[in-house]
C-alpha cells in the first residue's frame, strides 16, 4: 500500500490515506452490432493508468456482457472489441478523485462498496456503458509505528531467506568440480543477455574458471566478452559476504531502537517527542525498504554484483550507525534528529540497476563486436587526413559536392555523385576531403578507397563488408548485422549481390537516418567488376533518401555503359583548364614552395615570380605532377638548383599522360644509374614493389632480399616516387598508379628504370616458395589442426604470422602460375620439397587465417610445365591430399562456411577420379567417400539435382565394392544407401526413397547386431530415415514403430555421449511428433516436440549457425502441435519464430530454404485467419504462393501439392476480407492445379 509523504505533529500514529481501489467491472449494455455475421461482440474492458494496463477476459458473444471481474488500481477506463483485431468501442476517463469519493461514500455508509454506471463516449446509438462497483477498501490502514513494525518483520523474514541461500564457498571447489563448472560455463554464456546467469554458474567455482578461461574464450566468444565483467565479480565476492554479515547486524540495532521508541510512544506527550517517534518510525520503514530491495537479490553472485557499483556497504554501515545512536539517546531520553531521506536511498538504488542495466549492454556489445569482427575488413582502405586537399583549393567543387550532399528532394532511393578525371587530376586527394568533411560533421558512413596495388583494395569482394563494420558504429545496426552473420557466417566470404541485401540495405532501410548518410568510394577504376558497377546501379536505389555516395574515377567506357543512364548518378568530370582548377593550382605550388623554403633555410621570395610562373606553367592543371616536383625537391640536397634543373628542357602543349611521364623520367634519371649496385638494388626492389600483389613493408622487403645491404637508402633516393618508406612496418607503395603504367608500359626497355613487372612476378613466386619451404612450420599459428579430432577450425589472426610468411601463404599460387614454359629447374625443387613437407599447412594456415586455397590450378600447372616428372605428384601424393581436402570440406562444413566446404570436396574428387581410372581396385572406395560428401555439400547449398547424381554414383561404386566384399564395405554401402534415399525423397521421388532406406537399415541392423557400439548410432539415423519414407506412403503404424525405435537408440546413446547424440535426439523427437500427430496422439506429440524445440535452443547457443535451420523447423512442428489442442495463441507464436528464422536464412540462400520459408508462411496464414487477424493473414498466404510458384515450376512432384494449399488458403484470406473475386479465381487455380489431367497432379 503506497504511503503518504505528508505528515502531522499532532498525531504521529494517524492512519495515511491510500491510492489504491480495489473495483469490479460487471457488466456493460448497448453494446453496437460490429459483425456482419454476428449479433453479439465478443467484448472485454481494458484500464489503464499512467503505463499500467488491466484487462478482463472476452466475454462470450451478447449486446449485454458480463465479466463481474475484481482489479486492484489506480484507473483510466475504456472498452474495447476482442474479435481478432481489437476495434473500439467506447472509451471513458474518471478521475481518481471521483472514485476515492465513493470509496469514502462505502466506508461512511458501512457497505461493501458504492456501484454506478459509467457512460461510454461513442458514435452509437443508444451510448453504452458500463456498471463499476468501487469498494470500501483492500484493508484497513494501519499506524505509521504499527507499520514499521510490519516493514520490521518483512525485513527481518527477508533477510532470513537471503541467508539461507548458498553463498560463495570459502574454501575453493576440486579440480573436477572447476572443470565441470568451466563447461557449464562456456553452455551458459551462450548471449549476453545472459550475463546474469553467467555469474549465478560461474561464481562458486570460479577459481577453478580463471584457470582455464582462455580455453573457454577459444570455445566461445560471448565467454571472451563477458570474462572481464566475471574477473571483476570474483574480486569482491568475499567482500558482499562481509555486507551480507553487516546486514544482520543492522536488522538487529533497528529491532533494538524500534522496540524502545513503541515503548516510548505510550509516555510521549510533548509535541518535539512526538515529531521525534514519527522520524524514527519513518527511518525504520526507509531502512525496511532498503532491505528488501538489497534481499530482492536472493543469488549471493548477483548481489555481489551489484555491490561493484553501489555504496550498498556505505549505506549498511550508515543505517548501523544511525540506529545505534538513536538507541543510546533513546536510553538517556534524548530527542534525535535523522535528517537522511528515502528519495537518497531510491536514487541510490536506482543508480544501482542502471550501473548493472550497462554492464549487460557493454557485455552484449561486445558479443555483438566479436562477430561483426568475422567480417573481412580491408586494411588501409579507409580516408586519410594527410591526403586532403590543401586549405583554400578546391573550394568551389567541394562546395558543389557540399551542396549535392546536404540537398533534399522529392525523388526515392540513394543518389551517387560520381567524380572522373584522368590521372594526376587530384581526384584522390578530393575523395579525402569530402570524407573528412563527412566525417566531421558526423555524416560519414563508410570510406573506401582502392588501390590497384593492394590486393584487398585492387577488387570489390571486401568492400561491402567494411561498409558494413563501419555502419555497425550504430548499435541498432550493429545488432541486426550480428545477427544476420549468427545465422549465416558465410556472408562474411558470399558474393556482392549476397552481401548487400542483409549487410547494407536492410539495415539502413530499417534504420534510416534523418540526416544525410555518406559513403565515399576513391579509385573506382582500380578496383570495380561488373558486378559491382551492376549494384551501383540497380541495387543503390533501393537505400533510404537519405544516403549518399561519392565516388571518385579515372573516365573509363564501363561507367559510360552501366550508370550513365541512370537517374540516381550524377556525373561530373574534372576540367583541367578550369579557371578554378588553375588558380587551385597556383595555390598549390606556392605553398608547396614555401614549405620546401623553411624546411631548407632558403629566402622567404624563394623560388621567385619567374620560375614559380614557369613551374606553375608547366603543370598543366595537373596536382599529381606538382606533386612530384614538390616532393623531389623536399629531399633534394640543394632545392633551388634541383628545380632548375627539373624544369629544364620540359616541353608545353603535352597531354596529361605525356606530361606525368615526362616529369617521372626527370626524376629518374637524375639517380646514379652508372653505378651497378645501385642499377641491380633498384630492379630488384622495385619490381618487387610494382609486382606484388600486396604492398609490403621495408622489413618484408628486405626479408625477400636479405642481399640487399641497405634497402632504406635505396628506397630514399626514390622518396620523391614512392610512400610509406620512411618507417619499417608502413607498406611501400608508389606516389601513383600513373607511375606503374610510366615504368612498365611506357617506358623503352632499355631505360636503366623500365621495370619488367611480369619477369618481377615471376621471381616473386620462386623467392616466396622458397620462404614457405624455410618458415613454414608444424608449429605455424593454424597449422596441424589436421591431426586433431577436435572438430572445426580455429581462427587465426594475421598478426600471429610474420608479414613476409602470410604474403607467401597468400600469393605464391598467382607468382608461380605466371611462370611461363620452360620453367625453371629451381622452381621443380622448390615445389619438390613444398608438396612433400608443406603442402597440407599451407593449406590449414590459409584456411584459418583467411580462406580455403585448394590446390588444382598448382596440380595443373605441374602437369602441364613438367609432364615427366612424375615423382612430383605420386599417386601416394595425390591420396594423401584427397584426404587432407576431405578432412578440411568436413571441418568448412561444421564452421558453415558452405561454399568453401563445396569446393575443398569438389577438388578431392577431381583428385580421385584421376587415382581411380588409373587404379579402381585400390582407389574406388575413396572416391566414393568423397562422392557420398560432395552429395551432401551440394545438397546443403539447394542444388539437389546435382546432389542426387553424385549419391547415385558413389551408391553404384560401393555396390560393386559391397558385393565383392561385403564385410569390408556394407556399412559404407548402407550410409550412402540413407544418403541416396534423403537426395530421391528431396526430389519428390518417394518410392525409391523408400526402398533405399529399407535396404540401408535391413544392413545396419544386421551390423548393429554383431557390433552394436560401433553401430547403434547409424541404425538409428537409418530408422530415422525409413521412418520419413513410410510416412510419406502413408504407412503410420510403420513409421511410428521405426521411429520409435529410432528414439530409444538415441536416448540410450545420449546417456553415454551427450554432446554427439543430443542434435540426431532432438531431430528423431521431431519426427516423432509428426508421426504421433498422424495417429491422433496429440498430447504426446506435443510433448515430444516441446523435447525437441528445448534441445535445439541450447544447441543453438554453441552453433547458431548449424542449428538454426533445425530449430526453425521444430518450432514449425510445435506450432503444429499446438494447433492440433486447439492452443491457437501459442501456435502463432511459435510459428512467427519459424517464419523470422527462416526468412533470414532464406535472404541468404534462398536455393536451400525458400521451400521452409514458404511452408511456416502457409501455417502462419492459417493461424493469423483463426484468430481472426485477417490482413496478415492475407499477406503470408499471397507470400507463401509467390515463393511456391517458382518452387512447383522446378520440382512438380515435391512442390505442386504445396502450391494447391497454398492458393486454397490464399482465396481463404482473400474471402474473409470481402474480396470475392480474387478469392474465387485463387480457388480456381488450385482446383485446377489440382486436377489429375494436369502433368504432376
Amino acid at each position: 500500500m503506497a504511503q503518504s509523504s505528508q505528515t502531522t505533529n499532532n498525531d504521529a500514529t494517524r492512519p495515511e490515506p491510500t491510492d489504491e481501489l480495489r473495483i469490479t467491472v460487471l457488466d456493460a449494455s448497448n453494446l453496437p452490432q460490429i459483425s456482419l455475421s454476428h449479433e453479439g461482440s465478443k467484448a472485454f474492458v481494458t484500464l489503464r493508468v499512467l503505463d499500467q494496463t488491466w484487462g478482463t477476459d472476452v466475454a462470450k458473444r451478447s449486446k449485454n456482457p458480463r465479466w463481474e471481474k475484481e482489479f486492484d488500481l489506480r484507473i483510466k477506463l475504456k472498452v474495447r472489441r476482442g474479435l481478432g483485431f481489437e476495434q473500439l468501442v467506447g472509451a471513458a476517463e474518471v478521475r481518481f478523485e471521483e472514485l476515492r469519493e465513493k470509496q469514502r461514500q462505502a466506508q461512511d455508509e458501512d457497505s461493501g462498496y458504492v456501484a454506478f454506471d459509467l457512460q461510454m463516449d461513442s458514435s452509437s446509438k443508444p451510448q453504452p456503458s458500463i456498471s463499476i462497483r468501487v469498494h470500501r477498501g483492500l484493508t484497513a490502514s494501519r499506524p505509521i509505528l504499527e507499520t514499521a513494525q510490519a516493514n520490521l518483520s518483512s525485513a527481518r523474514d527477508n533477510i532470513h531467506e537471503m541467508r539461507m541461500r548458498p553463498t560463495l564457498s570459502a574454501v575453493p571447489m576440486g579440480a573436477s568440480d572447476a572443470g565441470s563448472s568451466g563447461q557449464d560455463v562456456v553452455k551458459a554464456v551462450a548471449s549476453a543477455k545472459e550475463v546474469k546467469a553467467f555469474y549465478e554458474t560461474t561464481l562458486a567455482s570460479v577459481e577453478g574458471f580463471m584457470k582455464m578461461v582462455d580455453a573457454i574464450a577459444d570455445v566461445h566468444p560471448y565467454a571472451n566478452a563477458a570474462w572481464t565483467a566475471l574477473s571483476a565479480g570474483y574480486k569482491i565476492a568475499l567482500a558482499q559476504k562481509d555486507r551480507d554479515d553487516a546486514m544482520s547486524e543492522l536488522l538487529e540495532s533497528m529491532s533494538t531502537a524500534l522496540n524502545l521508541v513503541c515503548r516510548f510512544d505510550k509516555s510521549a506527550w510533548h509535541e518535539d517527542d512526538k515529531d521525534v517517534i514519527l522520524q524514527v518510525a519513518k527511518k525504520t520503514n526507509e531502512c525496511a525498504l532498503f532491505i528488501q530491495d538489497y534481499t530482492r537479490t536472493k543469488s549471493f553472485a548477483l548481489r555481489a554484483a551489484k555491490g561493484i557499483l553501489s555504496n550498498s556497504g556505505d549505506e549498511i554501515a550508515r543505517f548501523k550507525r544511525d540506529f545505534d545512536t538513536l538507541r543510546r539517546n533513546l536510553d538517556a531520553g534524548a530527542t534525535i534528529s535523522i535528517t537522511e531521506g528515502l528519495s537518497e536511498v531510491n536514487d541510490s538504488l536506482y543508480g544501482v540497476e542502471e550501473s548493472v542495466k550497462r554492464i549487460e549492454q557493454n557485455v552484449d556489445r561486445a558479443a555483438q563486436t566479436a562477430i561483426i569482427d568475422k567480417l573481412p575488413y580491408a586494411d588501409g582502405a579507409t580516408w586519410d587526413p594527410e591526403q586532403v586537399c590543401l586549405s583554400d583549393t578546391r573550394e568551389a567543387l567541394l562546395e558543389d559536392i557540399w551542396q549535392w550532399i546536404k540537398r533534399s528532394d522529392a525523388s526515392d532511393g540513394a543518389k551517387i555523385f560520381c567524380l572522373t578525371g584522368v590521372a594526376g587530376s587530384g581526384k584522390s586527394a578530393i575523395a579525402h576531403t569530402v570524407a573528412r568533411r563527412c566525417h566531421e560533421e558526423g555524416l560519414l558512413a563508410s570510406s573506401f578507397f582502392f588501390s590497384r596495388d593492394v590486393a584487398e583494395r585492387n577488387n570489390p569482394r571486401k568492400l561491402l563488408s567494411t561498409m558494413a563494420r563501419d555502419l555497425a558504429r550504430d548499435p541498432r545496426i550493429r545488432e541486426q548485422i550480428s545477427l544476420a552473420i549468427e545465422s549465416d557466417q558465410s556472408l562474411a566470404t558470399a558474393p556482392l549481390s549476397r552481401q548487400f541485401g542483409p549487410l547494407i540495405r536492410e539495415p539502413c532501410v530499417r534504420y534510416a537516418s534523418s540526416t544525410p548518410l555518406v559513403a565515399v568510394i576513391d579509385g573506382l577504376d582500380e578496383g570495380y567488376s561488373v558486378d559491382l558497377l551492376k549494384l551501383l546501379r540497380d541495387g543503390i536505389p533501393k537505400l533510404p533518401q537519405s544516403f549518399r555516395l561519392f565516388i571518385t574515377s579515372r573516365e573509363m567506357e564501363s561507367i559510360e555503359i552501366y550508370l550513365s543512364k541512370s537517374a540516381h548518378v550524377h556525373l561530373r568530370t574534372i576540367d583541367l583548364g578550369a579557371g578554378t582548377n588553375l588558380r587551385d593550382i597556383r595555390t598549390y605550388t606556392q605553398r608547396g614552395c614555401r614549405s620546401i623554403a623553411e624546411m631548407h633555410h632558403l629566402e622567404e621570395s624563394w623560388p621567385g615570380a619567374e620560375l614559380s610562373d614557369k613551374l606553375f606553367d608547366m603543370t598543366g592543371g595537373l596536382f599529381q605532377w606538382a606533386s612530384v616536383v614538390l616532393q623531389a625537391l623536399k629531399l633534394s640536397y640543394d632545392p633551388a638548383v634541383e628545380l632548375v634543373t627539373l624544369l629544364a628542357g620540359l616541353r608545353t602543349g603535352l597531354s596529361a599522360e605525356a606530361k606525368m611521364d615526362e616529369i617521372y623520367s626527370k626524376v629518374l634519371r637524375a639517380c646514379d644509374w652508372d653505378n651497378l649496385g645501385f642499377k641491380r638494388d633498384y630492379d630488384l626492389v622495385m619490381g618487387a614493389i610494382l609486382a606484388a600483389k600486396s604492398p609490403l613493408s621495408v622489413s618484408a622487403l628486405h626479408a625477400l632480399h636479405p642481399g640487399i645491404p641497405n634497402i632504406s637508402k635505396l628506397l630514399f633516393r626514390l622518396g620523391a616516387l614512392l610512400t610509406g618508406w620512411r618507417y619499417p612496418n608502413q607498406p611501400v607503395r608508389i606516389l601513383h598508379l600513373s607511375l606503374r603504367d610510366f615504368l612498365t608500359a611506357r617506358t623503352p626497355n632499355n631505360a636503366p628504370f623500365y621495370i619488367c613487372e611480369k619477369d618481377h612476378s615471376q621471381r616473386l613466386g620462386l623467392l616466396t616458395l622458397a620462404s614457405l619451404n624455410e618458415n613454414l612450420k608444424h608449429n605455424t599459428p593454424g597449422a596441424d589442426y589436421l591431426e586433431s579430432d577436435s572438430p572445426g577450425i580455429p581462427t587465426i589472426s594475421k598478426d600471429q604470422i610474420s608479414e613476409e610468411l602470410w604474403y607467401a601463404c597468400e600469393f605464391w599460387t598467382a607468382h608461380v602460375l605466371e611462370l611461363e614454359a620452360p620453367a625453371p629447374t629451381e622452381l621443380a625443387e622448390l615445389l619438390r620439397t613444398f608438396i612433400s613437407a608443406r603442402l597440407i599447412s599451407w593449406m590449414e594456415v590459409c584456411t584459418s587465417v583467411d580462406t580455403f586455397k585448394g590446390f588444382q590450378q598448382i596440380r595443373v600447372y605441374i602437369q602441364s610445365n613438367f609432364p615427366e616428372d612424375t615423382s612430383l605428384m605420386n599417386d601416394e601424393f595425390k591420396s594423401r591430399l584427397g584426404n587432407a581436402l576431405d578432412d578440411i570440406s568436413d571441418r568448412l562444413s561444421y564452421m558453415d562456411r558452405r561454399e568453401e566446404a563445396l569446393l575443398a570436396v569438389q577438388e578431392a574428387v577431381v583428385l580421385r577420379r584421376q587415382l581411380a581410372k588409373d587404379r579402381p581396385v585400390t582407389f574406388n572406395s575413396d572416391l566414393a567417400f568423397s562422392l557420398h560428401d560432395l552429395s551432401n555439400r551440394l545438397s546443403d547449398l539447394g542444388q539437389r539435382e546435382e546432389a542426387l547424381a553424385a549419391i547415385r554414383e558413389a551408391v553404384a561404386l560401393r555396390q560393386q565394392l559391397a558385393k565383392d566384399r561385403p564385410v569390408t564395405f556394407n556399412s559404407d554401402l548402407a550410409i550412402s544407401l540413407l544418403g541416396l534415399s534423403n537426395r530421391l525423397s528431396d526430389l519428390g521421388q518417394r518410392e525409391d526413397a523408400l526402398a533405399a532406406t529399407r535396404e540401408s537399415s535391413v544392413l545396419y541392423r544386421q551390423l548393429a547386431k554383431d557390433r552394436p557400439a560401433a553401430f547403434s548410432l547409424n541404425l538409428a539415423r537409418s530408422l530415422h530415415g525409413l521412418s520419413i519414407q513410410l510416412s510419406y506412403l502413408g504407412q503410420q503404424e510403420d513409421a511410428l514403430a521405426a521411429i520409435r525405435e529410432a528414439v530409444a537408440l538415441y536416448r540410450q546413446l545420449a546417456n553415454n555421449r551427450q554432446a554427439v547424440s543430443n542434435p540426431d535426439l532432438a531431430s528423431s523427437l521431431n519426427n516423432l511428433a509428426y508421426r504421433l500427430s498422424d495417429l491422433g496422439q496429440q498430447e504426446e506429440a506435443l510433448s515430444a516436440i516441446r523435447e525437441a524445440v528445448a534441445l535445439y535452443r541450447q544447441l543453438v547457443k554453441d552453433r547458431p549457425a548449424a542449428f538454426n535451420p533445425v530449430l526453425a523447423t521444430s518450432l514449425n512442428n510445435l506450432s503444429l502441435r499446438l494447433s492440433d489442442l486447439g492452443q491457437l495463441e501459442e501456435a502463432l507464436a511459435a510459428i512467427r519464430e519459424a517464419v523470422a528464422l527462416r526468412r533470414q536464412l532464406a535472404n541468404d540462400r534462398p536455393a536451400a530454404f525458400n521451400h521452409d520459408l514458404a511452408g511456416s508462411l502457409y501455417n502462419l496464414s492459417i493461424y493469423l485467419s483463426a484468430l481472426d487477424h485477417r490482413e496478415e493473414a492475407l499477406a503470408a498466404a499471397k507470400e507463401a504462393v509467390a515463393l511456391y510458384r517458382p518452387l512447383a515450376n522446378d520440382i512438380p512432384a515435391v512442390f505442386k501439392s504445396q502450391l494447391v494449399d497454398s492458393l486454397w488458403q490464399l482465396s481463404i484470406a482473400l474471402r474473409n476480407l470481402g474480396h470475392e473475386k480474387e478469392a474465387v479465381a485463387a480457388k480456381k487455380e488450385s482446383d485446377m492445379l489440382d486436377s489429375p489431367q494436369v502433368p504432376g497432379a
